[in-house]
């Protein structure tokens, strides 16, 4: 198996044969909707509709916010079948305030359960076993549910160590035993995939010596599509989590040089999680009447939600940007319609806006620029078209959920 895998790879001509069972171990999954959730139910759902018998392991859902979604509380859909997949919920104690305590005791509550399902039989070992990290320790417990012979493929969507430290979450001695744990796991794994060439090489970097595939994020290209644009005001979207990692506060500061090149135009955030009210009140403070804040669009409106922005914001703090990809950003190339991140040369966004320039990347902690490259987009109708054909054009060529399943089966086979 190659170890050199491009971000921009061109798909496979044939379909691989997929595994006749997987269980995929994850610690978010449907209905939440952010994060690693969306693209894991897709590729869950994708291999049972190819007539493989698919099982997930997860929690009870509760991200991007603070408890566990109503309905889900007591137990009471910890074992459903949804969309042929057979849904194995256990129970967590969500994370408030986003500290890295608070984080740890979600986890380590989620996978003691995990082991538990293990030792009960309630899940048992399978020949094909898809994980992903985060958690890191989705990935330790994992390899115990791998049969003897059979194959386990780790996903890593965000490296935990990396974040940790750039974000400042722990001291010294909680990065590097998070980093001792990676490397562990992840060199018990049969395959790795990480979404960027950016995260192979930290991987590399951290002793990670296993054979490492780059996949970008992928989307279900039939439910997302490019829409025409409703009658509104010229819109800048931000659609997502409201957490650290984005950096989110450049957003605002933004918003306010934008209500000076464009005042016509309004900034839409839509989202939820651990920063919304302090984001709320730093708008409030700032007198931010071009802001306006809304619930994230439950999974039958994503397609109608991503078509109200004219453009798209995919914020990232710096420090972080090499340890993890945005998966909103093919989401967003998916509808045709533009976006603005924020990223340094060098990185995967960077990359990938050279190749394909579908969208336009400014400088981390530079609002004005970001703010001009919004109002360049907003005020030239035709340039943004043009750009989100192109983007959907790539996704089209590179992320769906055909071409991802049929890379993941080849991982999972050993094909």
């Amino acid at each position: 198996m190659p170890d050199d895998s491009s971000l921009l790879r061109a798909p496979r001509q044939s379909a691989a044969a997929v595994p006749p069972k997987l269980l995929l171990v994850a610690q978010s999954y449907w209905p939440e909707p952010a994060g690693s959730a969306p693209m894991m139910t897709d590729l869950a759902t994708a291999f049972a509709a190819a007539g493989c018998d698919t099982t997930v392991l997860t929690a009870r859902p509760n991200y991007p916010g603070s408890r566990v979604y109503d309905g889900y509380e007591g137990g009471e859909q910890d074992r459903t079948v949804v969309d042929g997949v057979r849904i194995e919920r256990l129970t967590t104690i969500p994370p408030a305030g986003g500290g890295l305590k608070a984080r740890l005791l979600h986890e380590g509550v989620l996978h003691a359960g995990f082991a538990s399902a293990l030792a009960r039989g309630r899940v048992g070992k399978h020949a094909a076993v898809l994980s992903l990290c985060p958690s890191i320790l989705s990935v330790a417990m994992a390899d115990r549910f791998t049969a003897p012979g059979g194959r386990h493929v780790a996903i890593v969507h965000d490296i935990q160590s990396g974040l940790a430290g750039a974000l400042g979450m722990g001291g010294k001695a909680a990065v590097r035993a998070i980093r001792a744990m990676e490397r562990a796991a992840l060199n018990r794994a049969d395959a790795i995939v990480v979404l960027s060439e950016p995260m192979r090489a930290v991987l590399r970097g951290l002793g990670v010596t296993r054979p490492i595939t780059v996949i970008p994020p992928h989307v279900d290209a039939d439910a997302v599509h490019p829409l025409p644009r409703p009658d509104q005001p010229p819109t800048a979207l931000y659609s997502g989590a409201f957490a650290r990692k984005q950096g989110l506060e450049q957003v605002l500061v933004m918003a306010r040089h934008l209500a000076t090149l464009m005042p016509e135009a309004r900034v839409l955030l839509r989202g939820q999680g651990g920063l919304e009210e302090e984001l709320k009140a730093q708008a409030k403070a700032m007198a931010l009447t071009n802001v306006r804040f809304s619930p994230l669009a439950p999974k039958e409106r994503l397609n109608e939600a991503l078509s109200e922005g004219d453009v798209h914001l995919v914020p990232q703090r710096p420090e972080g940007a090499a340890f993890a990809m945005p998966g909103k950003a093919v989401t967003i190339l998916a509808a045709g319609r533009p976006f603005v991140s924020t990223c340094l040369p060098g990185s995967a966004l960077a990359a990938l806006e050279s190749e394909i320039g579908a969208f336009l990347c400014t400088p981390p902690e530079d609002p004005m620029a970001m703010a001009q490259a919004v109002a360049r987009l907003l005020a030239d109708p035709a340039r943004a078209t043009a750009m989100g054909r192109r983007g959907r054009a790539w996704v089209e060529g590179n992320a769906t959920r055909a071409v991802a399943l049929d890379r993941y089966a080849t991982l999972l086979t050993g094909d």
